[in-house]
């Protein structure tokens, strides 16, 4: 997620040139890996798809590839396990690379080890991966967060398909504390609870002469609507949506999407250029997390404030949460011909080491493990709090990544048209069920 808002529907049927692609760079991990490796007597190769790790600096076209994290990463994993080798090769990340994956699996040469989105992009491939509830002991699952993102039906047990990579934190709201003071909010003594807390509270922003809110032209529905759908209905409710047991026309979302819209219609948002918007002092709060705080911090310095979501209403079944957690996993290929070396590999990049190198060499997920004390790796409170929210149980998984991306798609387009007031919020509803119904219909 971000990660977080995902591109188009992934093409079902791979094309005969990308099965060769597949292939290259050291052919079939089973065949190179069934020959005993290379000349040097290597035991064990492992192919790695690498999708997500950076291997080029932009602002550096100097910088060797043995100083990037990554590489830095598999030649320690390399020097303690003298009797395997680690080839990465770089696939573009996002839907291209889910799409090559599916295709190397039609065809039996995927990679061992590739990193997916997570969720539903996951689970729609799962006939191309390992079941990896074999490879795993109690002792990794209990170590880490985020494991309904990857098993099946998002369940808490049940069949899993992949490991969590890190933390996306939790999508909350950032402010300027310049401007809440003018207004005479302190959201640190009294921070907004409810939704009339919370309207309350930018009804005060706006008289002192700031638009409140600002969001993207799709109204922030990942970000922030989602989210209030996803109280009223838990991850479960979401889940039920998607395999139509439950409608997105009822009456809990109906209520949601009432009172979401009167924020818009009382004049307290503005969807033009919002982050550039909350950067320059123009815009009070805008919704997001982890992923903006960099930007965010060197535009406002000491005067960017962090906050949760207040939650929709007494009822909700979630509370004092946000949206956010793994957004992406590590999957082993069905294909690969050691899956237990893979999952050591992977194991071994999530270990509390790994992830903290990781971040300290600027890639920058949060950890995705208990009980870790954030100060050991940065002294940036923000980001404190951020690993804090992301150990939250209260974090409820990205409902994107449970929507199908077809679906996800076609909810932002169709929420940019009812914020505008150019679609009603009840025939909002009866498209995306009818949507839901559609791709469902085609399974």
């Amino acid at each position: 997620m971000n990660a977080m808002q995902k591109g188009t529907k992934l093409l079902l049927i791979g094309s005969l040139a990308l099965l060769a692609a597949c292939g290259s760079g050291g052919g079939s991990p089973s065949a190179s890996s069934a020959a005993g490796g290379d000349a040097a007597g290597t035991k064990v190769k492992l192919v790695f798809w690498n999708t997500s790790y950076p291997t080029i600096d932009e602002n550096d076209k100097t910088k060797k590839k043995e100083d990037f994290y990554i590489y830095k990463a598999i030649s320690r994993y390399e020097a303690a396990h003298p009797g395997v080798t680690i080839e990465i090769q770089d696939v573009p990340d996002g839907a291209n690379a889910m799409t090559k994956f599916q295709t190397a699996g039609i065809a039996g040469n995927g990679p061992d080890v590739t990193n997916l989105w997570s969720g539903n992009y996951t689970m729609d491939l799962k006939s191309f991966i390992q079941p990896l509830n074999a490879y795993l002991k109690p002792s990794d699952i209990e170590a880490m967060t985020g494991w309904n993102a990857v098993t099946e039906n998002f369940a808490d047990e049940g069949t899993i398909y992949g490991i969590p990579d890190g933390s996306d934190g939790t999508i909350g709201i950032l402010y300027n504390k310049k401007l809440f003071a003018a207004a005479g909010i302190d959201p640190v003594q009294q921070p907004p609870r409810t939704y009339g807390d919370f309207t309350a509270m930018l009804k005060k922003l706006k008289e002192s002469g700031v638009t409140p809110v600002g969001t993207g032209e799709d109204g922030d529905f990942v970000y922030f609507l989602d989210y209030w759908f996803a109280q009223m209905v838990g991850t479960s409710g979401i889940n039920d949506i998607v395999n139509g047991k439950m409608n997105f026309r009822n009456d809990k979302l109906a209520d949601v999407m009432q009172r979401y819209l009167k924020i818009y219609k009382d004049g307290y948002v503005k969807t033009d250029q919002h982050e550039t918007q909350f950067y320059n002092g123009k815009v009070a709060l805008i919704f997001g997390g982890y992923n903006l705080l960099a930007d965010a911090s060197a535009a406002l310095g000491d005067d960017l404030g962090m906050m949760k979501i207040p939650n929709f209403s007494e009822a909700a079944l979630v509370k004092d949460g946000g949206i956010g957690g793994t957004g992406a996993d590590f999957v082993v290929s069905k294909s690969s011909a050691h899956p237990e070396e893979a999952v050591k590999f992977i194991l071994f990049l999530m270990s509390k080491e790994e992830q903290i190198a990781r971040f300290k060499d600027g890639y920058g997920k949060l950890l995705n493990l208990k009980d870790v004390d954030a100060a050991q790796f940065t002294d940036n409170p923000l980001v404190i709090e951020q690993q804090k929210w992301a150990s939250e149980p209260s974090t409820i998984f990205w409902p994107d990544n449970i929507y199908p991306s077809e679906l996800s798609d076609y909810i932002g387009s169709l929420n940019s048209l009812v914020i505008k007031s150019q679609l009603d919020a009840g025939d909002f509803f009866a498209k995306l069920d009818q949507k839901r119904d559609e791709i469902l219909a085609q399974k």
